[in-house]
């Protein structure tokens, strides 16, 4: 299917419910590309864009101590609970020894696999958020839901999400992907660098190159389903690009501890950055968030990435 009918699949999937009165931040139209010019690869990947009615993301749910309820689904591998150090501990002044020491720790975390990739977070757009949590399949003929409730809390609700399958379920490069072929990508920096760029010039994109591999890069970290030696490597790609550069530590979206990486470009409404926040003693990425003259303008915080060989739960049953 088209990415286009990929993320109408997924808006008509969004409860009307969650829908918020009033347009779209302004800022917005600087801190992504516009819609008259954009081409596939610079759109932004079909998770990111589940509350397409709202927000510019998509969101998963819920921050330290809930992790998808994992005691009560004890199948459930727990793969990427992105919680914050306990501590903090020094880190790497620069943004390649930071993204190294993370390439590090991603790649001693025992590799796993399942029926779904189960993914929660909460995506905010100015003072609006929301929270979701995708159950995608990976093994065909499974179907795929999404779940979604306020970010304050309240009862989730459901919603089928009519033609994803196994083969098209995860957007990299702009393009909708199966979970194999993401185990399949190169585990060297180099080799990854050179796909992504293959698809890079296989769609023809507007984007600037290094632009396009941070954010293939950072979705390949936050919240896709690959190996851990992928995800070292996309993050070894990314230390050795120019114009990544260190924040230094900050505080996401959900109150938790990082520190980020960005990348900044000038729009019309002033300095535009893309930043990635890791847990420098995991390897975790915590959250992507879109900055706007000093401002975040939107942002997707991860609280937890899994594969589950589990069914679709009842929206009752979500916590």
């Amino acid at each position: 299917m088209s990415h286009r009918a990929t993320l109408q699949a997924l808006a008509d999937a969004r409860p009307r419910s969650l829908d918020p009165s009033g347009g779209s931040d302004p800022a917005l139209i600087t801190a992504h590309p516009r819609p008259g010019s954009t081409t596939r690869t610079s759109r932004r990947p079909v998770r990111r864009l589940v509350l397409a009615g709202a927000l510019p993301a998509v969101a998963l749910a819920a921050a330290g101590a809930i992790v998808l309820d994992n005691a009560s689904r004890p199948r459930a591998s727990l793969v990427q609970p992105a919680v914050s150090s306990p501590a903090p501990v020094d880190v790497p002044a620069d943004a390649g020894g930071l993204l190294l020491v993370a390439a590090e720790h991603s790649e001693s975390v025992p590799a796993t696999a399942g029926r779904y990739w189960v993914v929660r977070a909460e995506h905010g757009e100015g003072t609006r958020r929301a929270q979701d949590e995708l159950w995608l399949a990976a093994a065909p003929g499974l179907p795929s839901a999404a779940y979604f409730r306020d970010a304050d809390g309240g009862s989730w609700a459901s919603r089928p999400m009519q033609g994803h399958t196994a083969e098209n379920n995860f957007l990299l490069a702009g393009t909708p992907r199966s979970a194999r072929e993401l185990a399949g990508l190169p585990i060297t920096p180099a080799k990854l660098k050179d796909k992504l760029l293959g698809w890079y010039a296989d769609a023809g994109a507007t984007e600037g190159r290094d632009q396009f591999l941070f954010h293939s890069g950072a979705a390949l970290v936050l919240d896709l389903p690959v190996p851990p030696q992928v995800r070292a490597a996309a993050y070894r790609m990314l230390a050795a690009m120019p114009g990544v550069t260190s924040l230094g530590r900050v505080t996401d979206q959900l109150g938790r501890s990082g520190v980020a990486v960005t990348v900044t470009r000038q729009g019309d409404f002033g300095r535009a950055q893309t930043r990635l926040i890791v847990d420098p003693t995991t390897g975790q990425a915590l959250a992507q968030e879109s900055w706007v003259a000093d401002s975040p303008a939107s942002w997707t915080a991860v609280i937890a990435a899994r594969w589950s060989d589990d069914g679709l739960p009842e929206a009752s049953s979500l916590r």
